[in-house]
């Protein structure tokens, strides 16, 4: 996927740019009318020198706003292209954003994304930005997972759609009714793309949007001579983890105190996801319940439904009108758990897991 590079910005001028600019109410534009005036002015009521020098301040004055708008037209431009950087700085970045539109341009469609907790019947519908039904799609059965929407660009006539952004809507029956899934998408971010001037961010081929970001993780960085030769050398050892997951086993929650960092008071919006990446708890937190600094909220393991969730693991991002609160967590490890495969460490005081690709450091 061809990727637009934001660092490279070209500046062309030519020439008759360059004149235009020079001969914008110059002193020979004032020499002109100057002369012009006095050839035709009446010579029975002649203008006098005061007049002359009124107008002559007008139109410097004029010249100045000329030069202030250019000045604040490339500010503008400064500005955008401080912007495109902040968009680029996602680059390498762990992300989960939520995900309901799908771009086509000159006829390639970038698939859209869903993930399923159990097997279900799957319809979908995609919308136009006027909300008008353009294409109702029929996936059939499909299995619990992950999976791209394939679209060929086409409405229900089977015409090819213009060119643009088109939302979509996930409905799964998995023998109860159809139900709308909450459709996102994690992994690395390997690109910054345009479509119709607005910056995507590619992960796993799909186009996402970075305000509909829901967790954002650094790459660990590299920890240096404190790395260990296997998962049990870590047995002992205090780790750091941006990532502390959640761990619901035989109906109870291990870890269940989720923490997180303010920087001061503030509402913050924490929300739990499972392993599917599908959001199943919001707790809503007024900023008379926070505090600067270390936080913590109780999850009792039940989904916004009011049901207990199933067993597995989960994770959480905090929210707040400011971006994303730090829930980093630093505890000395005391436990291995496998699950689904997967080596997790224990943490002490926590009850919570951590991820070994997830550590971002390590102290003895």
């Amino acid at each position: 996927m061809a990727v637009n590079p934001l660092d490279v910005v070209s500046y062309q001028s030519n020439a008759k740019d360059k004149a235009k600019k020079e001969d914008a109410l110059g002193q020979d534009a004032f020499l002109k009318m100057l002369v012009a005036q006095l050839q035709n002015q009446d010579p029975l009521s002649p203008m006098e020198g005061s007049d002359f020098s009124a107008q002559l301040a007008q139109f410097s004055q004029l010249e100045q706003l000329i030069s202030l708008n250019e000045s604040m037209s490339n500010l503008a431009g400064s500005f955008s292209r401080n912007s495109e950087g902040d968009v680029m700085g996602y680059l390498g970045k762990k992300v989960t954003g939520n995900v309901d539109v799908m771009n086509v341009d000159q006829g390639s469609v970038s698939g859209g994304f869903y993930s399923l907790a159990q097997p279900a019947d799957i319809m979908i519908s995609v919308t136009d930005a006027d909300g008008k039904s353009v294409k109702t799609l029929f996936e059939g059965q499909q299995t619990s997972g992950s999976h791209i929407i394939s679209w060929d660009g086409t409405d229900n006539t089977g015409k090819a759609v213009e060119d643009g952004s088109y939302k979509y809507t996930v409905m799964a029956n998995s023998g109860y009714g159809y139900a709308e899934v909450p459709s996102s998408v994690t992994g690395t971010v390997e690109g910054v793309t345009y479509n119709d001037g607005k910056p995507y961010l590619v992960v796993q081929g799909v186009l996402l949007d970075p305000g509909s970001l829901t967790s954002v993780i650094d790459k660990p960085e590299n920890i240096g001579s404190g790395s260990v030769d296997s998962t049990l050398s870590y047995l002992g050892r205090t780790v750091s983890s941006n990532s502390p997951i959640v761990l619901v086993e035989d109906g109870l929650v291990s870890g269940k105190e989720l923490t997180f960092n303010l920087d001061s008071q503030k509402d913050a919006e924490v929300k739990i996801y499972d392993a599917f990446d599908e959001l199943v708890r919001t707790i809503t937190l007024p900023a008379d319940d926070t505090a600067g600094g270390d936080n913590a909220v109780q999850w009792d393991g039940l989904s916004d439904s009011g049901y207990m969730v199933s067993d597995g693991l989960y994770y959480y991002s905090v929210k707040t009108a400011d971006g994303f609160a730090k829930t980093s967590a630093s505890e000395e490890v005391t436990g291995i758990k496998y699950m689904n495969g997967t080596q997790y460490l224990v943490l002490n005081n926590t009850g919570r897991l951590v991820a070994i690709s997830s550590i971002t450091g390590i102290n003895n």
